[in-house]
C-alpha cells in the first residue's frame, strides 16, 4: 500500500512541476481556408534575411531605398552640340548635365564677343544621350509600368510570362537588346523586360550581385535596394571554389572571376558556358533542386530546436509545430524539411502579422498589393501546414498537369516552384538554405539527383524501361519543364541500355498507368522510367530509398531527440489536455504501455525513466 502511495504522491508532485511548462495559447478566430486560384505572385510586404552567421533579420519594402533617380543618372551622358547648316558635331561629352550645362553657357559667352568677327551662323545646344554600353547591369525596377507591384518578363527559354521585382533582387546580367526588350539573365533564366521596368547600367559603376566562400560554406550576396544588400549562407563549399575569390553567376550552376566574360558567354549561348570556372561540374544547390517527393532525417525535436533558436523567447506561430511537419509528410508525401523552410522564409518564422492573426506560415493567398487582407486564414498553423502539404503541393505544384507544374523542387525562375509561387527570384534559394546552417543527421546529399538536360517537350515517363508511356510532359504546344531534376531511385539495363528508375513527382493510379493528382501519394508505388543517356547526375546520393513504412522510434522519446525528459512529458501532458495531439510515431512513443491510449499511467512511466527507474 506505502509503495502505491508513494507512486501517486510522485505522480502527482511531478505533474504539478511539469504542469508549469503549459503554455496556454488562445484560440484563434476560425476562418475557412480557401483554394487560391489566382495566377499572380505571392508578394507580401517584407521579406526574412538570413545573415552570415544564421542569424535573422526582416526587410520591410517600406525601409528598401527604391529611388532609381541615381541608377538612371548614371545611364545617360550629355553631349555638347555644335551644329552649322546641316553640319552636326559633338564637341565633348559629360556625365552629368550640370557640367554640360557650364560649357555650354561658357561656349555662349565667347561666341558673343566673337559675334562681330565672324560670318558664320554656329548654335550650340546640350543633348541627352544614352550611353553605349558593352557589359552591363541590368536594374530592375520595383513595380510595373503598369502599376503592378512586380515586373512581368518573357522567359525566353520556356516561352511563358515570369514574373520577378527589384525589391528582392535588383540586379540581373545584361545580354542585349533585343525586338525593343531588354534580355537580362536572373535566377537561372533568360528574360525579356520592357525596356520601362529596368534599367541598364555599366558594370564598373554598378552594384553587382556575387558569390563567395567562406568557412567551407558557399554565400550569396544579393542587392535588393539601391544600395541595400545582405549575404546568405546557400549551400556547401564546391572544391573548384577558392576562398578570398568574387564569382559572379546569375544562374548559381556557372561561376566566373570575370562579369565580361561571363556576359560573353551568356550572349553566345544558354547551354554552353565554355569559360566558367567550372564549365564541366555544374553546381547544383541540394536543398534546392531535391523534389518534396522525398524524406527528411530530421526529427521534429530538430525543427523544433531551429525554431526556437531563430525566435528565442519571442511569440511564434512556428513553435511546437515540429510534429506536424513530419506527419504531413508521411501522409502526403511532401519532404518536412522543405515545407518548414518556406515557411521561416515566407511568415518571418511565425512572427507575421500574417501568421499570427490567421495563422498562415506559407503566405498562402497573399498576392499582388494586397497581401494581408487576401491572405487564407486557418483555425491553427497546424491546419495551414495540412494545406499546405496536400493542397498547395501534393494536389498542386507536383501535379504536372496543373499550370503551376514546374517541378516538385523549390527551384529558381526556370524551374521548380518558385516560377509560380513567388515573385522574389531567388525565393526558392532562401528556403533551401536552412539546413545549411542546422546539419543534423545523414539529410544532406542523402538523395541522388539528376537534371533531365533541355526542354521536356513530348518527353515520355514509362511504367517500366521501354514499355507503357504512364505519361508524357511538354505534350502541348508550349513546354513547360527546363532541365528538369528527378530523384534518381536505381540504374536498371534493358537489352544493353540504362535506364534510370525514378521517384515521381505526381501521384499515380494503382496500375502505374496513369497520373492521378488526388490520390494518396505513394512512395513503393510512384516511380517511372526514363533513358539514362537524357540525364546528367548532379548529386550522388548515399541512400535514395524512401520507405512508405513507419521509421523506427524509442518509447518515452516522444519528442524524437534521443533521449527521455522533462519535454516528453510535456508533449504528453500537452495531448492530454488537448493543446497538441500526437500522431504516428510520437503517439506510438508516448503509449508506453501499448494500450492504444495515453493518459497518466504514460506519463507515470515516462517519470520513471526520468528517474532511471
Amino acid at each position: 500500500m506505502r509503495k502505491k502511495f508513494c507512486r501517486l504522491c510522485m505522480l502527482v508532485i511531478s505533474l504539478t512541476l511539469v504542469m508549469g511548462l503549459v503554455i496556454n495559447v488562445s484560440n484563434q478566430n476560425s476562418v475557412e481556408a480557401k483554394d487560391s486560384s489566382s495566377k499572380g505572385p505571392e508578394v507580401t510586404d517584407y521579406f526574412t534575411v538570413i545573415n552570415e552567421d544564421g542569424s535573422t533579420s526582416i526587410v520591410d519594402f517600406d525601409d528598401i531605398e527604391n529611388d532609381n533617380s541615381e541608377i538612371i543618372e548614371q545611364s545617360k551622358e550629355y553631349n555638347l552640340v555644335a551644329k552649322t547648316g546641316d553640319d552636326k558635331e559633338v564637341i565633348a561629352t559629360y556625365e552629368n548635365e550640370e557640367e554640360a550645362q557650364e560649357a555650354l553657357d561658357n561656349k555662349v559667352k565667347t561666341k558673343s564677343k566673337l559675334r562681330a568677327r565672324t560670318f558664320s551662323v554656329t548654335t550650340y545646344s546640350v543633348e541627352e544621350n544614352t550611353k553605349a554600353i558593352e557589359y552591363g547591369v541590368v536594374y530592375l525596377n520595383s513595380k510595373g509600368h503598369d502599376g503592378n507591384s512586380y515586373l512581368t518578363y518573357k522567359n525566353v527559354l520556356t516561352g511563358y510570362d515570369g514574373y520577378t521585382t527589384g525589391s528582392y533582387a535588383k540586379d540581373a546580367a545584361y545580354i542585349g537588346t533585343v525586338n525593343g526588350k531588354i534580355r537580362a539573365k536572373q535566377a537561372g533564366t533568360v528574360m525579356d523586360f520592357d525596356a520601362r521596368d529596368v534599367t541598364v547600367v555599366d558594370y564598373q559603376s554598378a552594384n553587382i550581385s556575387h558569390y563567395y566562400v567562406e568557412g567551407g560554406y558557399l554565400y550569396h550576396k544579393y542587392f535588393y535596394g539601391s544600395e541595400s544588400s545582405s549575404a546568405q549562407r546557400v549551400g556547401k563549399k564546391p572544391s573548384y571554389l577558392n576562398e578570398g575569390t568574387k564569382y559572379y553567376s546569375y544562374d548559381g550552376h556557372y561561376f566566373y572571376t570575370s562579369y565580361p566574360t561571363m556576359i560573353k558567354d551568356y550572349q553566345n549561348s544558354n547551354t554552353s558556358y565554355p569559360n566558367a570556372v567550372n564549365k564541366s561540374n555544374p553546381f547544383y544547390n541540394y536543398y534546392q533542386f531535391l523534389s518534396h517527393r522525398s524524406k527528411t532525417t530530421l526529427t521534429p525535436y530538430n525543427l523544433d530546436t531551429i525554431t526556437n533558436d531563430k525566435v528565442g523567447s519571442s511569440s511564434s506561430k512556428m513553435k511546437n509545430m515540429g510534429q506536424y511537419y513530419i506527419e504531413n509528410q508521411n501522409t502526403y508525401g511532401t519532404n518536412a524539411l522543405l515545407m518548414y523552410g518556406v515557411s521561416g522564409n515566407e511568415s518571418a518564422w511565425g512572427t507575421s502579422s500574417i501568421a499570427r492573426d490567421k495563422n498562415n506560415l506559407f503566405g498562402h493567398g497573399a498576392v499582388d498589393n494586397n497581401p494581408y487582407y487576401g491572405a487564407n486564414g486557418y483555425e491553427n498553423p497546424q491546419t495551414s501546414i495540412k494545406y499546405h502539404a496536400e493542397k498547395f503541393i501534393s494536389n498542386g505544384y507536383l501535379d504536372n498537369e496543373d499550370w503551376r507544374y514546374n517541378g516538385g523542387h523549390l527551384g529558381d525562375k526556370l524551374s521548380g516552384i518558385n516560377v509560380r509561387y513567388a515573385s522574389d527570384p531567388y525565393w526558392g534559394e532562401k528556403a533551401a538554405s536552412v539546413n545549411y546552417y542546422y546539419n543534423y543527421g545523414n539529410d544532406y546529399n542523402k538523395y541522388t539527383i539528376g537534371i533531365i538536360n533541355g526542354q521536356q517537350k513530348s518527353y515520355k515517363l514509362y511504367k517500366e524501361p521501354g514499355s507503357t508511356v504512364t505519361h508524357t510532359l511538354g505534350s502541348g504546344s508550349s513546354p513547360r519543364t527546363y532541365n528538369l531534376p528527378v530523384i534518381v531511385l536505381d540504374t536498371v539495363t534493358v537489352s544493353g541500355k540504362n535506364w534510370y528508375k525514378i521517384q515521381s513527382d505526381t501521384a499515380l493510379n494503382s496500375s502505374r498507368t496513369d497520373t492521378d493528382w488526388d490520390n494518396k501519394y505513394s512512395f513503393s508505388r510512384d516511380y517511372l522510367y526514363i533513358p539514362a543517356s537524357d540525364v546528367t547526375i548532379v548529386t550522388n546520393g548515399s541512400d535514395s530509398n524512401t520507405s512508405d513504412g513507419s521509421t523506427s522510434y524509442t518509447r518515452g522519446d516522444v519528442n524524437s531527440d534521443g533521449k527521455v525528459d522533462s519535454m516528453d512529458m510535456y508533449q504528453i501532458i500537452q495531448h492530454i489536455l488537448g493543446k497538441s495531439k500526437l500522431t504516428g510515431n510520437n503517439y506510438k512513443a508516448a503509449d508506453t504501455n501499448s494500450d492504444n491510449k495515453i493518459d497518466s499511467m504514460d506519463m507515470y512511466n515516462v517519470i520513471q525513466i526520468i528517474l532511471k527507474k
